[in-house]
């Protein structure tokens, strides 16, 4: 593989990736579709969860694309410990069950793809993952919007008990969108990414109105956070707050420190809880 393109450490150098598939012939055609995409070098493969982690601490990969069910650990199961060791982690299956889905992004998973996508897409996805973005097929996109909306009926419902006042079957309030949220105070230049006058977000309290500790974000990290929420990536937030994307990288790493999250998608259920729309 000749091409080259900016790894995650800055360096003109391709994304070394390590491919987890206990199928031969599966692992075999992943190995190959993405050996000859622009911008990404295979440099291992594994048939197990072991070997995955074993193989992960030797090559020190940039990312890590690894199917759900594989002997020994599953890649949900190993997802934590790939993140730990540095390693972005970008799950694969044949099912987009939502379960799978679900369970991946739970793990610290960057991405969830299913298999039927094309070569094309797949080696997009890795590039996404190790650029810092976040990944998914539409039906786990699916997935993760049914949930989010199972969970704001429900807590909708509980509203509606505890005040008697939602009539059955009335549709739940809807916040309003992250994306709006962000652009209330977004702007232009770097001078917006200041703090608010005490250095910490506006409120003492969560969004959704709870009494527990509440990180202390500067507001360029909040507009970060709720763009991130919106499904925007690295490159599309710079664009809407006119800055670098580099600077959009340091508020969102800034951003998972904050709320104790491993991952983008993490983040962003964070940020839906915490606004009462998951």
């Amino acid at each position: 593989m000749n091409s080259r393109t900016t790894s995650p450490q800055g360096t003109d150098a391709p994304l070394r990736v390590l491919v987890a598939e206990d199928h031969p012939a599966v692992r075999a055609g992943l190995v190959a579709a993405l050996s000859a995409a622009e911008g990404i070098e295979v440099v291992g493969d594994a048939a197990d969860g072991p070997a995955t982690l074993a193989a992960a601490r030797r090559l020190a990969p940039d990312v890590v694309l690894t199917d759900v069910r594989m002997p020994g650990a599953t890649g949900i199961d190993i997802t934590p410990r790939l993140r730990a060791g540095g390693a972005k982690v970008l799950v694969i299956s044949a099912f987009d069950l939502d379960v799978a889905v679900l369970g991946a992004l739970a793990a610290g998973a960057d991405g969830f793809l299913v298999k039927t996508e094309t070569p094309e897409r797949i080696a997009a996805a890795v590039r996404a993952v190790g650029a810092g973005d976040t990944a998914l097929s539409a039906s786990a996109q699916r997935a993760v919007i049914d949930a989010l909306r199972a969970r704001e009926d429900a807590a909708a419902g509980r509203a509606g008990a505890g005040s008697g006042r939602s009539a059955p079957g009335a549709p739940a309030s809807r916040t309003a969108t992250p994306r709006a949220l962000a652009s209330r105070t977004a702007t232009p230049g770097p001078s917006a990414s200041g703090t608010s006058p005490s250095g910490a977000s506006p409120s003492g309290t969560s969004p959704s109105g709870s009494t527990g500790p509440v990180p202390a974000f500067t507001r360029r990290e909040e507009e970060v956070l709720a763009l991130l929420a919106d499904g925007l990536s690295n490159q599309e937030i710079a664009s809407t707050l006119f800055v670098e994307v580099t600077t959009v990288k340091t508020h969102v790493t800034n951003v998972l420190a904050k709320t104790g999250t491993t991952s983008r998608v993490q983040a962003a259920l964070w940020w839906h809880r915490q606004h009462g729309t998951a």
